[in-house]
């Protein structure tokens, strides 16, 4: 019995002793082309030999329910803690008789999305912190306000721009397919809820989620699906390629990691490259699958080698 007991706390001293290790990716978007969902089953099977303290998928697995529902159940095979936050593409509404039905993306948002991750054994983060030892994990899909956007553009790229998705022959398909209304009015009908008021309502649910643990541990990771900070940005300075920029996150979402000091680790995706950014005491990354188009004559293998990051707390990043 004694024993037993030196070794617990053994145990337990070395947890603390050495550094988590998180494995995470995003934009797997399995729903995209068979060789997504080629390099989704290759990392699975390398969480399974890695076995890291936590993973983390930071969103657009799939538009489709049932795909997204298949990509996330393959996650049971894998013992570690599996936390997830959605990513626009997980929001959208596709089905014409879903949206004459009156299906929104908060439905998607608040209802169907936590079940399909409950049932696979993923955790909700962004309805819910996740903590490990003196470690907690905060999360949200977060959303866009245009603050992201290249500046130097506003001349030739107005507001109304942005909020109606088009641009030349720019679509941005959030336009067509994110059904994020308002609450329902006397009048009848709803209304799409603007960007900003999506961003406010994010950016608030996230500052909750730090203030509820804060008091509680160490240190925090901060994970969300689109972009925090401005750093994180590549504009070409030039119009019809920079308009996208617009719809990659939010300066807010920086701003509420920043005003608490115990993150000092923030995880991102939307994103289709791979990026490690210092801003002050926070280390920023991103790891996305992205596209098959995009990249560059890689295997599945080896996109699932790559883009499956392993980093410790301290933000020291391990090879595969």
């Amino acid at each position: 019995m004694l024993h037993c007991y030196f070794c617990a706390l053994l145990a337990c001293w070395l947890w603390r002793m050495l550094p988590m290790r998180i494995a995470f990716t995003s934009d797997v978007h399995t729903d995209h082309d068979a060789a997504n969902r080629l390099v989704w089953q290759e990392m699975v099977s390398i969480l399974q030999d890695l076995a890291p303290d936590v993973f983390i998928c930071c969103g657009d697995v799939a538009a489709e329910e049932k795909q997204f529902g298949m990509t996330i159940m393959a996650l049971e095979q894998v013992a570690c803690p599996k936390l997830f936050v959605p990513g626009n593409h997980d929001v959208w509404v596709q089905k014409a008789a879903w949206v004459e039905r009156g299906i929104t993306s908060q439905q998607k948002y608040y209802q169907l999305l936590p079940a399909l991750c409950r049932a696979a054994g993923v955790h909700p983060l962004w309805l819910e912190p996740y903590v490990v030892g003196d470690v907690a994990f905060c999360g949200s899909l977060g959303w866009y306000d245009y603050s992201l956007r290249n500046i130097d553009l506003d001349t030739y790229i107005t507001v109304h721009d942005y909020r109606r998705k088009t641009f030349q022959d720019r679509v941005w398909n959030d336009g067509r397919f994110v059904h994020w209304l308002a609450a329902e009015t006397s009048g009848g009908r709803r209304k799409r809820l603007s960007d900003e008021a999506i961003t406010a309502h994010m950016v608030q649910a996230l500052a909750q989620q730090l203030q509820d643990v804060e008091p509680h541990v160490q240190h925090i990771v901060g994970v969300t699906h689109m972009l925090p900070f401005r750093s994180m940005m590549h504009y070409r300075h030039e119009a019809r390629a920079d308009y996208f920029g617009a719809f990659m996150g939010s300066v807010l979402l920086g701003e509420v990691w920043q005003s608490c000091p115990k993150v000092t680790l923030v995880l991102a995706g939307h994103t289709h490259r791979q990026l490690t950014v210092q801003v002050g005491r926070m280390t920023a990354l991103t790891s996305p699958v992205g596209y098959a188009r995009q990249w560059e004559g890689s295997t599945p293998y080896a996109v699932a080698h790559d883009r499956l990051r392993v980093i410790d707390l301290t933000g020291e990043e391990r090879s595969l």
